[in-house]
């Protein structure tokens, strides 16, 4: 449940872009993205079920969109369109690193509400994630609670994953969320923002009154932490012989650990799967299409 965008992808792009007229790039690439989006066809092509909640517009990126959503096994029949916005649309700009910048519009997500999620589409499901947590004026701040009440209560895991967010105040718009979240995956420098502490040990003494059951910290090059309360691992990255981009690599953690969860792994397993799951979106140019199935990524953690 969440942000559902339209990618341009441009690639290489130099810093001095806008000192020049004009510059001449190797690739311009369009496909769906979003933290939801990401998630949900990552996890469906590592072999689960997946539905998508989120807003399009009545254009022809909506289209788009949907149109790959069905084609990569993802249920698209919660998504809402909208009367009044355009589909989200995020123009990406990747550095020959790497490293990708975005210019954005997601008014859309202001026609996305909790209601969307009901009893009949949460029938079945094993986890309900929220990504992209600060960019969903209808979810954020306490508002995506009685989604998260309803599901807790169908027995489904439920699952945040954070974006960056605009507004400030980090901790109190999410601070009742969490109470009612069993997986908390962000990255570290979202985690940094929220608990206030550097050290990823301290943020797990910060986040203990929540009752949260795993969290989880993406940090990049230096790979995860991952910590139920009582046990902790740090998780060494997997070895990428050459990074194409770094776009949606967080989203593929987090669908590699939600699958694991679902194969019915440990906290430690379940943060490897999540693990090569990232590094095998570091060698596609999307966050999308080079997620290969469960069976393939169980052999890239040696089992």
């Amino acid at each position: 449940m969440g942000l559902l965008v339209c990618d341009i992808i441009v690639k290489p792009v130099s810093r001095n872009l806008f000192d020049k007229d004009s510059m001449p790039v190797e690739r311009v690439i369009v496909l769906p993205g979003g933290d939801a989006c990401n998630v949900a066809c990552n996890a469906a092509a590592i072999g689960m079920d997946t539905a998508i909640v989120s807003a399009v517009g009545k254009d022809t990126n909506g289209i788009l969109v949907r149109q790959y959503l069905d084609s990569h096994g993802v249920d698209t029949s919660c998504i809402r369109e909208s009367e009044r916005f355009g589909t989200a649309t995020s123009i990406v700009m990747v550095e020959p690193n790497g490293e990708r910048h975005f210019l954005s519009n997601t008014e859309v997500f202001q026609d996305l509400y909790p209601d969307q999620l009901t009893r009949e589409i949460l029938e079945g499901a094993k986890v309900l994630s929220l990504n992209g947590y600060y960019r969903l004026p209808n979810l954020d701040d306490g508002g995506v609670i009685p989604a998260f009440k309803l599901a807790r209560e169908m027995g489904l895991l439920t699952c945040v994953d954070t974006v960056s967010n605009r507004k400030g105040s980090w901790l109190s718009r999410i601070e009742q969320t969490l109470y009612h979240t069993d997986l908390f995956l962000p990255s570290y420098d979202e985690a940094v923002e929220i608990t206030g502490e550097t050290d990823v040990r301290e943020m797990r003494k910060m986040l203990g009154r929540f009752g949260m059951k795993v969290f989880a910290v993406k940090m990049g090059s230096r790979g995860a932490y991952v910590t139920d309360f009582k046990e902790e691992y740090f998780i060494k990255p997997f070895p990428v012989e050459r990074i194409e981009s770094t776009v949606g690599a967080g989203d593929s953690f987090v669908a590699g650990f939600l699958s694991g969860q679902v194969l019915g792994m440990d906290m430690y397993e379940s943060a490897l799967l999540a693990s090569a799951a990232a590094a095998r979106t570091l060698r596609v140019p999307g966050a999308t299409g080079g997620m290969p199935s469960a069976e393939v990524l169980l052999r890239d953690i040696g089992k």
